[in-house]
């Protein structure tokens, strides 16, 4: 995507601060700017109209790398061309010019080692602040290097399930390789013109997609501030993004990156485990590791789980086929087998049969093939196999189901939860959710941190 273009400006930079935009060079000849706004005092010059001395004061916008656009608030950095405007009482350029750049080489170079000499106590000369309360950002940072994320609210939570933001791409371009599902999953809806997308959460603004560019990766990069972000994909995920940006690697290290998250975790894996599908296939007896195996595959190949239990309880009744070498059965086909025994097991999960559960495969099932040929009949309870007994698979699926319902988010009933809030400790919501509240919805006290967390 080309750092340039693909920045927009706020659309309610009143109730949402300042935010970040990079504009085109070639919308601003140099022409037009003979003075090199790379020396500070030049950069101070062109505050000489500046409207807002009483909230950022000019000195410390140019001290900070900025120049004025002569339009209103609007400020540009004269090193990686980085613009923010609606300025707010309160704001520190140097911060702000951090928060909305951390890739630019002034920030990296002046700005950060400035900051971090604040923080010790030890103010560089020149520095002006007026009515500034200053934060410990040390104390901040630990925090974030702890994963705890300070809570913001969403800027448009009418945004803020996926189902909503989906809605808007009604008229998104189909040649586009980036499809509403994938934007909409990593926080962006639609506004209707061109490829301009926005997030709902941070009101950060997209466009001129890439073929390949990804919307999560270039969402971290561009707005690594963002909480949605921060909290769905994680601060080591957003640090590498931010990093792939500072190297401009030419788009390579994008598609690096997208490879390696397809890679399954445990995490990720451990999810799709507690799914629908899956929990079905273990309550009726199938052996977890197979039930595992059978989903790692899957998520290896295709990137999704299993959407249907039949597939994936076929899948890990392939795998018993395939390790019981000494198992023959000439009078019926291994298939015809497996889809029977998928057929009886997918209706005993469901209860079709609850008055006579010990009969459930018998309709499907040969008559030689109910009884193991050095089993005698009178004894084949004691010799069938664990998984068949269905007194304790009932015991399980109920088991399997009071967890489920423990680990749903309390908002949609349907995700995992992942996010424990801060003070009060909860752990309610999904990843997905969690942005999109103020209160906590168990206690309902006042939301102001959030720690990501993975259920094993």
């Amino acid at each position: 995507m080309s750092s340039s273009t693909n920045i927009l400006l706020c659309t309610n930079p009143a109730s949402s601060g300042n935010i970040p935009a990079v504009v085109s060079p070639l919308s601003i000849p140099s022409s037009s700017f003979p003075l090199d706004y790379k020396n500070e005092s030049e950069r101070l010059a062109s505050f000489d109209n500046w409207p807002i001395p009483q909230v950022v004061s000019p000195e410390d916008l140019a001290r900070a790398g900025f120049y004025s656009l002569k339009n209103g608030d609007n400020t540009k950095c004269a090193f990686c061309k980085g613009v923010v405007r609606a300025w707010e009482p309160n704001d520190i350029p140097d911060v702000e010019h951090k928060r909305h750049f951390p890739a630019c080489p002034f920030v990296i170079t002046t700005i950060n080692p400035r900051l971090h000499s604040s923080d010790n106590g030890q103010l560089a000369q020149g520095t002006t602040f007026r009515n500034v309360n200053i934060i410990n950002n040390s104390i901040d940072g630990n925090l974030d290097q702890l994963g705890v994320q300070k809570h913001n609210g969403p800027k448009r939570a009418d945004y803020g399930t996926v189902e909503a933001r989906l809605r808007t791409f009604s008229s998104w371009s189909p040649h586009l390789i980036q499809t509403p599902d994938l934007l909409a999953q990593a926080g962006f809806y639609y506004e209707g013109m061109n490829d301009q997308v926005r997030c709902f959460h941070c009101d950060g603004g997209l466009r001129h997609w890439d073929p390949d560019d990804d919307p999560w990766t270039e969402h971290a990069r561009w707005f690594p501030r963002c909480s949605f972000v921060n909290l769905v994909k994680g601060q080591d995920f957003v640090t590498a993004c931010s990093l792939e940006n500072l190297n401009s690697s030419n788009g390579q290290n994008s598609k690096i990156q997208a490879k390696k998250r397809r890679q399954v975790s445990n995490e990720e894996l451990q999810a799709h485990m507690i799914s629908e599908p899956a929990l079905t296939a273990l309550g009726i007896g199938i052996d977890v590791q197979r039930v595992r195996r059978a989903m790692k595959e899957k998520l290896e190949l295709t990137g999704q789980g299993y959407s249907h239990a039949d597939a994936l309880v076929e899948a890990s009744l392939n795998m018993q086929l395939e390790e019981e070498d000494g198992f023959e059965n000439p009078p019926l086909a291994s298939n015809q087998i497996r889809n029977n025994l998928v057929a009886a097991l997918i209706d005993f999960s469901k209860g079709t049969d609850n008055g006579n559960t010990d009969q459930t495969l018998q309709p499907n099932i040969p008559q030689q093939s109910s009884t193991p040929p050095d089993c005698p009949r009178g004894q084949f309870d004691a010799c069938a196999p664990s998984g068949v007994k269905f007194e304790k698979s009932v015991s399980l699926e109920e088991e399997n189901r009071i967890l489920k319902e423990a680990r749903q988010c309390k908002i949609c009933m349907d995700a995992e939860v992942g996010i424990v809030f801060l003070p009060c400790g909860h752990l309610a919501t999904c990843v997905n959710c969690a942005p999109n509240l103020e209160d906590c919805p168990v206690c309902r006290s006042v939301i102001k941190a959030a720690v990501r967390t993975f259920l094993s």
